[in-house]
Protein backbone atom coordinates (compact mmCIF):
# COMPACT_ATOMS: atom_id res chain seq x y z
CA UNK A 1 0.00 0.00 0.00
CA UNK A 2 1.56 3.00 -0.72
CA UNK A 3 2.56 6.74 1.92
CA UNK A 4 -1.02 8.63 0.22
CA UNK A 5 -3.17 5.46 1.34
CA UNK A 6 -1.59 4.84 4.52
CA UNK A 7 -1.76 8.57 5.25
CA UNK A 8 -5.53 8.68 3.94
CA UNK A 9 -6.63 5.38 6.19
CA UNK A 10 -5.29 6.91 9.38
CA UNK A 11 -6.93 10.35 8.63
CA UNK A 12 -10.16 8.25 8.30
CA UNK A 13 -9.10 6.72 11.68
CA UNK A 14 -8.70 9.75 13.32
CA UNK A 15 -11.93 11.12 12.77
CA UNK A 16 -13.74 7.96 14.01
CA UNK A 17 -14.85 8.80 17.81
CA UNK A 18 -13.28 6.69 20.15
CA UNK A 19 -15.52 3.65 20.45
CA UNK A 20 -15.05 3.00 17.52
CA UNK A 21 -11.69 3.54 17.06
CA UNK A 22 -11.39 0.73 20.38
CA UNK A 23 -12.86 -1.47 18.14
CA UNK A 24 -11.10 -1.60 15.12
CA UNK A 25 -8.06 -2.03 16.78
CA UNK A 26 -9.73 -4.35 18.79
CA UNK A 27 -10.46 -6.25 15.35
CA UNK A 28 -7.08 -5.95 14.29
CA UNK A 29 -5.72 -7.49 17.78
CA UNK A 30 -7.86 -10.16 17.38
CA UNK A 31 -7.75 -10.41 13.28
CA UNK A 32 -7.32 -14.70 13.24
CA UNK A 33 -10.42 -15.34 15.21
CA UNK A 34 -12.49 -12.83 13.76
CA UNK A 35 -11.35 -14.02 10.23
CA UNK A 36 -12.45 -17.65 11.05
CA UNK A 37 -15.81 -15.95 12.83
CA UNK A 38 -16.32 -14.44 9.08
CA UNK A 39 -15.90 -17.71 7.13
CA UNK A 40 -19.85 -18.61 7.53
CA UNK A 41 -22.38 -18.55 5.43
CA UNK A 42 -22.74 -15.44 3.11
CA UNK A 43 -25.74 -12.84 5.12
CA UNK A 44 -27.76 -10.76 2.45
CA UNK A 45 -26.90 -7.59 2.26
CA UNK A 46 -30.02 -5.71 3.26
CA UNK A 47 -29.87 -8.58 6.38
CA UNK A 48 -26.38 -7.68 7.05
CA UNK A 49 -27.10 -3.80 6.59
CA UNK A 50 -29.98 -3.89 9.54
CA UNK A 51 -27.77 -5.60 12.27
CA UNK A 52 -25.32 -3.20 11.62
CA UNK A 53 -27.84 -0.17 11.90
CA UNK A 54 -29.52 -2.27 15.26
CA UNK A 55 -25.38 -2.84 16.72
CA UNK A 56 -25.21 1.68 16.01
CA UNK A 57 -28.62 1.85 17.83
CA UNK A 58 -27.50 0.24 20.82
CA UNK A 59 -23.98 1.87 20.68
CA UNK A 60 -22.41 -2.18 19.94
CA UNK A 61 -19.36 -0.58 17.47
CA UNK A 62 -17.33 -4.03 18.30
CA UNK A 63 -20.50 -5.87 16.51
CA UNK A 64 -20.67 -2.76 14.38
CA UNK A 65 -17.25 -2.98 12.78
CA UNK A 66 -17.24 -6.83 13.03
CA UNK A 67 -20.42 -6.81 10.85
CA UNK A 68 -18.18 -4.32 8.55
CA UNK A 69 -15.99 -7.11 8.49
CA UNK A 70 -18.38 -9.80 7.64
CA UNK A 71 -19.68 -8.02 4.84
CA UNK A 72 -16.31 -6.88 3.28
CA UNK A 73 -14.99 -10.50 3.54
CA UNK A 74 -18.73 -11.46 1.97
CA UNK A 75 -18.09 -9.03 -1.21
CA UNK A 76 -14.27 -10.49 -1.69
CA UNK A 77 -15.41 -14.41 -1.46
Amino acid sequence: MDKEKIDRLVSLYQELPQEIQSAVIWIMEHNEIVDYLVQGEKIPKKEIEEFIQNAMEKKDYLMVVMLIYKRVYDMDN
